[in-house]
This record gives C-alpha cells, structure tokens and sequence, in this order.
C-alpha cells in the first residue's frame, strides 16, 4: 500500500473511532486519573476520620486495634497500619458483611474516630466507572479491556500520524499555534498525544493484562494458576483459643520476610481459614498495598502458604505488577503524577479531536455556501 494512502487510513480510523468511542475513553481516563490518587482524596473528603491526635503509641498494635473495632461493633475484614496517606488505623469488613462501612482508630489513643462507606462517594463512583463502565453484571469489565486496546492503537496511530517527516522533531514537540481556532486545537491534540502517548500506552496495556491475563500467561511461558485449595470439611474457621493473636501474626509474617512492610492483616474466618498478611517492600509507595500475600497456621503461626516475588517466576512477577504499573505506584509519586497527567489526557484529547473536526467542518460547509452561483465570494 501506498504511503499516501496508508497514512489517509489511519488517519480516517483515529479521527472516527476517535469521534465514535471518544467520550467514553475520556470517562475512563478521567475516572484513572481520580483513582491515582484515591486515597489521598478520601482523606480529604473525611478529615476527621484521617486526623491522628499525637504520634502513634507502639503500644496499640493490630491485636488492640482488632479488639477495639470488634468492642465498637465492627467485623475486621482487614486491618492495615497507619502510613503516609492514611496516617491512621483502618479496619475494613469482610467481603459480603451487611454492614459494608469501614472504620478509622486514632494511632495516638486506640480511640475510634469515625466510620465511612467506601462503596459511596465519587471515589467509588470513579471506581466502578473505570472498572466495568457501571456495567458490572453486563460485561462491562471485558468492554474496559477491548477499549484498553482501541487506546493502544491509538497511541500507535497518532504518534505515526504525528511524527515528523522531515526532521524538527523537537520543535514538533513544543509548536503550538493559537489561531486560527482550529489550528490551536489540532495542535493541542497533537502535543497532548505526543507527549503522553508512551505513559497511555504502558497505562493500557497494564490494564488489559488486568482484564486479559490469560492472554499474557502463554506469550510469557506462566502456567494456568492452581486453584486455592478449600479446606476440610469441618475444618475449625475463627481464631483457636490460645492462637497467636494479629501482633503474634504479624511478627512472624515479618520475621519470614525481613525487610517488608506490613500492610495489611485479616483474620481467619473473614476471607479463608487462615490469617492472611500482605506486605509490601520497605520505603515503597504506601500505594503498593500488597506484593507479598501470606497465608499462616490460626493454631501455631507458622507460614503455610506464600504468593510473592520469592515464589512467582520472574515472568510471574511482572505479571502480577501491572496492577502498580496500571495505576503509577510501582515508581512511586513521579509514576502516579505521569498517571494522573495521562488519565487527564484523555478528555482533552477528545475534547479537541472534537472541536477540531467541528471547526473543519464549518468551515467546509461555508467554502461550499461561499462557491454557490448568487453567493458573495
């Protein structure tokens, strides 16, 4: 094919799906950006729930924050440590509890603060947006991952079209002309996609790995994952009497994995027969949650099962880490400031494809009216 005609087909592919699909893509990317910074954004919507009195007591520990939340009535699903963003106590219920708030416990004190539903709220809202399009039930999570590859065609697409053919490519990088109208908006869709076009593309193709991992799993060499195993029936749920408790817990999963941060503990009950710890490397971003996932004895402690970069082939690894990738935390602020930056991309470059071909569009319309027998020139 032709190069003329090769670049006039793409050209009419990225202007019309791009007008066709645009919209929702600047949802999705407005709705990503959000969720760079998610929990930062709770804080500030409930700043008496985040605020901590004093510095943190070494006294209070999961064991005591455990026991107060269960004392003021709420089932500990998860129990997570203060950090950088929520610099206090939060016990999250079990998956499928009536009562679906989570609860805040002051580091200083062991007091608890407040509570709030995590399932309500814009942050939320942003999150079922972004993840299944509000369309959980429909297919809506399979539909966000077949757009993951429309953007990285996009991406593909407008950097061909973009680039520079003779040269100047810096100062490609930095023209932007402010008129007429439609030149300014063509020029802010081009500098927009050219500089963000490699964070987009790394941005979606994280998350079709999140979506589609079956079809990464091959190209990678990684085997189908086992099932988790289901315990014996009749086997004992809950916290033995004389068990370790969330303290005893989280000193073993630390003493198995030095060096790691404990960002999370869930009881034995709330989401399988065993404690469940999850760490993640020191000095990390405390948006990494979880890179190590720790399953121990409710009886004796002892670790029975490990998911993490020392078990998982390198292959494995990186598999598991788009979920940081996708959303910036893997590089830490710079990561999830380029997210940010990207997801506000998305309906800015809508915005302007729009206008642009809407200003070209009257403009041909009034070429056409200017050229009619009658018609002042």
């Amino acid at each position: 094919m032709p190069h003329a005609t090769a670049r006039r087909v793409l050209l009419l592919g990225h202007r019309w799906l791009g007008l066709a699909l645009g919209l929702v893509l600047a949802l999705l990317g407005a709705s990503g950006a959000v969720l760079s910074f998610q929990r930062e954004i709770e804080a500030a919507r409930h700043p008496a729930l985040f605020r901590a009195s004093g510095p943190a007591d070494p006294a209070i520990g999961f064991a005591a924050v455990q026991r107060a939340a269960e004392a003021a009535g709420h089932q500990a699903g998860a129990i997570r440590p203060p950090d950088a963003a929520w610099p206090v106590w939060v016990v999250s219920p079990p998956r499928g509890a009536r009562d679906a708030r989570s609860v805040t416990l002051d580091p200083a004190s062991g007091a608890v603060l407040g509570t709030w539903d995590a399932r309500s709220g814009p942050v939320a809202f942003a999150r079922d947006l972004h993840e299944n399009l509000l369309l959980r039930e429909q297919g809506g999570r399979q539909a966000v991952g077949w757009l993951g590859v429309l953007t990285l065609l996009f991406c593909g697409t407008g950097l061909w079209l973009w680039w520079p053919r003779r040269g100047g490519f810096g100062r490609a990088l930095v023209t932007l002309r402010r008129r007429p109208a439609l030149l300014l908006n063509l020029d802010l869709h081009r500098l927009a996609g050219a500089w963000l076009a490699v964070v987009l593309a790394v941005v979606a193709l994280s998350g079709v790995a999140i979506v589609f991992p079956g079809w990464f799993r091959p190209l990678l060499g990684i085997a189908e994952p086992a099932p988790p195993p289901r315990p014996a029936p009749g086997a004992a749920r809950g916290i033995p009497a004389g068990g370790p408790d969330a303290d005893a817990i989280a000193a073993a999963a630390l003493a198995h994995r030095p060096g790691q941060v404990v960002t999370g503990v869930s009881p034995p009950g709330r989401v399988g027969p065993a404690w469940t710890v999850t760490l993640r490397p020191a000095g990390s971003d405390p948006e990494v949650r979880g890179r190590t996932f720790l399953s121990l004895d409710p009886a004796s402690g002892a670790v029975l099962a490990e998911r993490g970069p020392a078990t998982r082939s390198l292959a494995e690894d990186a598999l598991a880490l788009q979920r940081w990738l996708h959303g910036g935390a893997l590089l830490g602020w710079p990561g999830r400031i380029l997210v940010f930056l990207s997801g506000l991309a998305m309906p800015l470059l809508f915005a302007t494809g729009l206008a642009a071909w809407l200003l070209r569009r009257r403009n041909r319309q009034r070429t056409r009216l200017a050229a009619l027998p009658g018609e002042p020139a």
